[in-house]
Order: C-alpha cells, then sequence, then structure tokens
C-alpha cells in the first residue's frame, strides 16, 4: 500500500507542478491578448480621428498620429466622411505592423502604417485639433463622433473648465482614460473613451483558470482514488474465489507491480498449500477406509466360520463380534460417501420421484427401529419431485434415524413447496438441540457433549451427508426449534435443479 500512496503523492505533486505551470503560461497569454487588443483599440481611435481630420481638411498634417498617412488630397464633404470611417480596411502585416486602407483599396483615398512597437499614444491632441478646429460646426463635429466605431460617447452632466479635458473614470479596481468636450451650445459635457468590444473581466479569467486547475486536480485525486478502490475490489474478489476454493490467481489483476499482486499470490499460495493437504488427507482417508475393507471381510468370514465349530456361549461372544464388524463396515461406508460428496466426484441422475412411496419405503425398511415411535407423515400421494432417488433416499433415511434416535414418543414427516423449491420437515420431540450447537452437527466426527453421546449410536458422519446430498441439489439444511419441543430439521432443495449430472 506504501507505493500506492507514494504513487499517488507523486502524481499530485506532478499534477501540481504542471497545472501551475499551464497557469502561467494561460495568464501570461492572456494578459498579452490584453494587451494587444488594447493597443489594436487606441490605433482604430487613432485612425478614426485622424481620417475624420485629413478627409475633412481640418488638418493636413498629423504629427501626433502613429499612423503615417499617404493620400491623394481628397477633400470630401461631412456626409461622407462617416460611410467611408465605417468602411476601413485593416491589414496586419507579417511583422508585426498595421496597415489601414479607406476608400476604394484599388484607389484609396487614404493609407496608413503604424508599427506594432510604438507604445505612445496622443490621442488627446487629435481629440483637441478636431474638436476645437474652427472649421466645422458643432454639428459636423457631432455626426463625425458618432460616426466612429472605436469611439464610444455619453453625455454627462459635469462642469468643465476647458474646451476638452482628460479624466480618468474608476470601475471598482479598474480604471478607464477618456476625456470631457464642453459643449458650449447645450451646456453640457461629452464623455469620449475608447469603445472596448472585448467585457472580458481579467479577474473573471483567473478564477476561471484557477477553478479549472482546482478540477482537474480533483480529478486526478479522483482517478487514483478510484484506482484504489478498483484495487481493493479486486482484492476482495480474489480472496472470496480463494476462500470458496478457486485455485490459481485470475488474468488481468490490476497494479500487478504493486502489493495487490504480492497479497494475490501469498492469498493462492496459502490456498495451494491448504488444497494440498486437505487433498491429501481426503486421499488418506479414502485409501484407509478402502483398505480396511479387505480385512473386515476376512473378519467376517473368519467369524462365520468359527460360529459352526464353537459352543452357545462361545458363539453368542461371536455375534457380538460380527455386530462390531458390521459397525466398522458401516462407519468405512459412510467415509467413502462423504468423501464423494466433498470432493465432487459424485454423479448424480435427476428423475420424478413420489415423495409419499420414497418416505413409506423408508419407514418399512427401518421399521425395526421406528416400532417404538408414533411416526406422523403430512405428505399427499400425488406430490412428485425432482431429485436423485438414491441421494435423496439416504439423506431422508438418515434424518428420520437421527430423529428416531432422540425423539421420545413421537417423529413428524412434512412436505411442503413452493415455485422455488421443494422442502422436507423432519421433527421430533426429544430434548432438541441448543441454538448455539446447531451449526456443530453438520461437522464430521462432531459430536454434542450432552445429547449426542457415544451410547446413542452413529459416528457423526449422518448430518454431515445429509448437509452435501442437499448441497448438491441446490439447497440446505436448516435446523429449527420444533412446535413439540424437540428438533426441526428443514431439507430445502431448489425446483430448478434439473442437470441429469453434478460433478
Amino acid at each position: 500500500m506504501r507505493a500506492d500512496m507514494w504513487r499517488l503523492y507523486r502524481h499530485l505533486v506532478l499534477g501540481g507542478l504542471i497545472i501551475v505551470a499551464c497557469c502561467y503560461g494561460v495568464m501570461e497569454f492572456t494578459q498579452e491578448r490584453f494587451g494587444s487588443v488594447r493597443t489594436e483599440q487606441l490605433l482604430c481611435v487613432d485612425a478614426e480621428v485622424s481620417a475624420a481630420l485629413l478627409l475633412s481638411g481640418t488638418s493636413q498634417q498629423l504629427s501626433d498620429s502613429q499612423f503615417a498617412w499617404s493620400s491623394a488630397n481628397n477633400i470630401l464633404p461631412i456626409s461622407q466622411i462617416p460611410a467611408i470611417i465605417a468602411q476601413k480596411q485593416w491589414l496586419r502585416m507579417p511583422d508585426g505592423n498595421y496597415q489601414l486602407t479607406l476608400g476604394d483599396s484599388r484607389q484609396p483615398l487614404l493609407v496608413g502604417k503604424a508599427s506594432h512597437v510604438s507604445v505612445l499614444f496622443r490621442l488627446e491632441s487629435l481629440l483637441k485639433t478636431l474638436l476645437t478646429s474652427s472649421k466645422l460646426s458643432r454639428s459636423e463635429k457631432m455626426q463625425l463622433i458618432t460616426a466612429m466605431p472605436c469611439l464610444s460617447s455619453s453625455h454627462v452632466t459635469t462642469t468643465v473648465s476647458e474646451a476638452l479635458t482628460g479624466v480618468t473614470l474608476v470601475h471598482s479596481t479598474y480604471s478607464e482614460y477618456g476625456f470631457l468636450w464642453r459643449d458650449e451650445v447645450e451646456g453640457g459635457a461629452l464623455y469620449l473613451s475608447v469603445a472596448h468590444d472585448d467585457h472580458s473581466s481579467l479577474t473573471l479569467i483567473v478564477v476561471a483558470i484557477v477553478g479549472l486547475a482546482i478540477a482537474i486536480m480533483l480529478i486526478l485525486i479522483w482517478r487514483e482514488l478510484v484506482s484504489l478502490d478498483l484495487k481493493r475490489k479486486t482484492f476482495e474478489s480474489i480472496t472470496r474465489q480463494i476462500a470458496r476454493g478457486r485455485s490459481g490467481l485470475p488474468k488481468g489483476i490490476p497494479d500487478s507491480s504493486g502489493t495487490l499482486k504480492e497479497l494475490a499470490y501469498s492469498f493462492d499460495s496459502m490456498s495451494s498449500h491448504i488444497e494440498r493437504l486437505l487433498k491429501v488427507q481426503r486421499e488418506m482417508i479414502n485409501a484407509i477406509s478402502h483398505e480396511l475393507r479387505t480385512p473386515i471381510a476376512r473378519l467376517r468370514f473368519g467369524l462365520e466360520v468359527m460360529k459352526d465349530e464353537v459352543d452357545e456361549v462361545a458363539a453368542s461372544t461371536i455375534e457380538a463380534l460380527e455386530g462390531d464388524v458390521e459397525e466398522l463396515n458401516t462407519l468405512v461406508d459412510e467415509v467413502l460417501t462423504y468423501g464423494k460428496l466433498e470432493e465432487g466426484s459424485l454423479a448424480l441422475n435427476f428423475k420424478s420421484i413420489s415423495v409419499a412411496e420414497l418416505v413409506a419405503s423408508i419407514l418399512q425398511h427401518n421399521n425395526p427401529l421406528l416400532q417404538h415411535l408414533t411416526v406422523e407423515v403430512n405428505i399427499s400421494a400425488d406430490e412428485m419431485v425432482l431429485a436423485d432417488e438414491h441421494h435423496l433416499s439416504r439423506a431422508l433415511q438418515n434424518l428420520i434415524l437421527n430423529a428416531a434416535k432422540y425423539a421420545a414418543s413421537k417423529i413428524t414427516v412434512t412436505f411442503s413447496h413452493d415455485p422455488e423449491r421443494w422442502q422436507l420437515d423432519i421433527e421430533d420431540d426429544g430434548p432438541g438441540i441448543a441454538f448455539e450447537d446447531r451449526d456443530k452437527v453438520f461437522i464430521p466426527f462432531q459430536r454434542l457433549d450432552n445429547s449426542r453421546t457415544r451410547a446413542s449410536g452413529g459416528y457423526g458422519l449422518g448430518l454431515a451427508i445429509v448437509q452435501r446430498i442437499a448441497f448438491w441439489h441446490g439447497g440446505a439444511v436448516l435446523i429449527d426449534a420444533s412446535e413439540s419441543g424437540g428438533a426441526k430439521f428443514s431439507l430445502i432443495w431448489s425446483r430448478n435443479q434439473h442437470q441429469s449430472s453434478l460433478s
């Protein structure tokens, strides 16, 4: 996990440095763009005022203009000048300088060239030449001013001592430089300033850039956290698969060189080791069980022969020994059966079975063990199920005989079903099973201290076999308290487990 955290910190540091560099570059570009736009706006005002002076004949020499003008010395009526100013043509040269053309591009009236290096603008001098000229009337001046797209004008109510006064208009943290022209006729003043086409706030741009940087940083953090969460989920999935007995790691594990794969390999190695130990244990138990069959058969044959050659006292002893041999043989059969169910090598053949007939057959076969009890069967004669007949019969027999060992007087067998499952309940009126001991009865060779004593018989495999049979039928075995005071075992299996075999 330390490697993952270090990678996260490294990504955050590198991402932060990249974002800071990008922010610096964007802000430098924005400031340069703002400066370029402001320069072009001031050049536009310079060009419009200069063109009005030259075309109206008010002035022929404009030393205060940024432009070097060449003209055809044509003086036009004031009414024609606004249209020519509005149709001016800008051209930015490859060297960064500007060229302005007024009139027909083939025979222009005015052509002006300005250097992009010049940053000193003398707009006040040009405006004063235009607005204080005696050659133009006030209406003509107003007509020219209002026709200039790059020059903004508005009336204000203030007292101005001179004909043209430079002023600064403050807007919060920003300021705008303009001029006040005294209107002697109307007795007011006209405020003139550069018309700004770009109203974007530099503060807004800075905030937007910082917000974008924070969003990118959050995306990087979220991406790393999602990656860590994905690894966590993958690791949990791998551990679940190993817990279910899967051998080997799945393909496509993320972070193949990190902690996750090391942990996964450790769990896989542990799982493989446990699986080998269990396999050796099963093989050993199965081998011992198989090997025991031969000496058991010999003992059975030898005892049978000896019965014909001894007196009655010895014969009774031999019969007791034959019972022990038969008990040992039953234990071997149960061990082998449980081993097959546990390792999954057992093939189940599903077919339609009458539950009532199956239960009746089990009760009849085990009548000597049940004759001292009352057995109540609540099953309709037409109830049919899908199951492996041999193994379902084995499971029901184990449950019924288990109930017979601890029942005081009565056993109840009940069948029920719904659209998803079938259920057989076997109840007794014996001592019952404590809640904390209910899981223990399914552990192989596990015996409860009080009610499950050696005197009651059995080897601790009967209920374990029932549980495995239920599992292979797609179901389970549940334990609850019976209404009669004893234990209630419910064998439940799926109605959708219709495969012909399971292995």
